[in-house]
């Protein structure tokens, strides 16, 4: 007897066998219930459902991408997120386990598939949470059919040679079938975004109102290395600008981050600046020779089969010619899509 989630898996990975990438659906999302080794009951005030293997960011936690440790759990009550908390902790803090009431959310959307992605915006946080495409493609590949063992082998066998020779891994046809990217560029256009929101800085009367994020496109590369260019429009103060931030990522399975233009091996921007700094321990400034530097930031990560959309909680130093402030903090999420 074939079990259930192979069952299920079997007809979508010989169609992708057949037809090139094929978007599967929920079934190659794993669940609480497939772990091996038993999760902690959770059922939170306003839950009616919680999903497991979740990556979390911008919600004062960011999961780390490898072990249980890092992974999350969030609870969702008719769509919208309630709570989170680690994984594998039995009690929690408050602060590593937020909640969150139903109006809490000025802003938030999903794919509209449990688990895959969700985001929304509080008035003192932008978040986005779900199951990284990563972990979908492990499972998949766990439950692939005899038919294509020995192809995921010898992919398997490629890919970890190619780490211990630090060389770039050969391919052959097919093996997109085992891969997050399933080619060497893919371009991401925007799919959604929260209103970025201003805090702080010097000068200048009332707060800045938030801004329009709008045109966003993610031009990636996947191989040898994985980085690419963020670039989208915001509103500040009612003056649209553009911005472009490098990205990059250590592999498929890691977050990607903004780093120094033009650098593969610069340090990340992320925690780079401080309110009060001058200037960004990792040089990360926003090429306009304003006499006060404003600094860029962003962390993402990649969510749908075979990294069908991408998230990226961006954080910007900006100045407002309009209002005459400076230093002002702009944060924000951004949702893509896949072209």
């Amino acid at each position: 007897m074939i079990p259930l989630p192979m069952r299920r898996l079997l007809p979508l990975l010989l169609l992708s066998t057949s037809a090139g990438t094929a978007l599967a659906g929920p079934e190659t999302l794993s669940t609480c219930v497939e772990d091996p080794v038993a999760v902690v009951r959770w059922s939170p005030p306003g839950a009616d459902s919680v999903a497991c293997h979740q990556t979390v960011v911008g919600a004062w936690i960011d999961g780390q991408l490898a072990g249980r440790n890092g992974e999350k759990m969030a609870a969702f009550g008719k769509g919208t997120l309630v709570a989170i908390r680690p994984g594998d902790a039995t009690s929690p803090g408050p602060a590593d386990a937020p909640t969150y009431q139903p109006g809490d959310w000025l802003e938030k959307g999903s794919t509209g598939i449990a688990g895959e992605l969700w985001w929304g915006r509080t008035a003192l946080r932008h978040v986005f949470v779900g199951q990284e495409a990563h972990v979908r493609q492990a499972k998949a590949n766990k439950y692939v059919p005899a038919a294509l063992r020995p192809a995921l082998q010898d992919f398997m066998i490629r890919r970890t040679m190619a780490a211990v020779q630090k060389q770039g891994m050969a391919s052959k046809p097919g093996d997109e079938r085992f891969k997050v990217f399933t080619r060497e560029r893919i371009d991401y256009a925007q799919h959604a975004a929260t209103m970025a929101t201003f805090d702080g800085g010097l000068g200048g009367d009332g707060n800045i109102v938030p801004g329009r994020v709008a045109n966003a496109r993610l031009e990636l590369q996947t191989q040898p290395l994985v980085k690419g260019l963020l670039r989208f429009d915001l509103a500040i103060d009612g003056e649209v600008r553009q911005f472009a931030i490098p990205v990059r990522a250590a592999s498929e399975n890691d977050h990607v981050r903004a780093t120094k233009s033009g650098a593969d091996t610069a340090p990340e921007c992320s925690g780079v600046w401080r309110a009060g700094d001058r200037v960004s321990a990792a040089n990360c400034i926003v090429p306009n020779g304003a006499k006060f530097e404003e600094l860029y930031e962003a962390t993402g990560a990649f969510f749908g089969d075979h990294a069908g959309l991408a998230a990226v909680h961006f954080r910007l130093r900006v100045n407002s010619a309009p209002r005459n402030r400076i230093g002002a903090t702009a944060v924000g999420v951004i949702v893509l899509k896949a072209q």
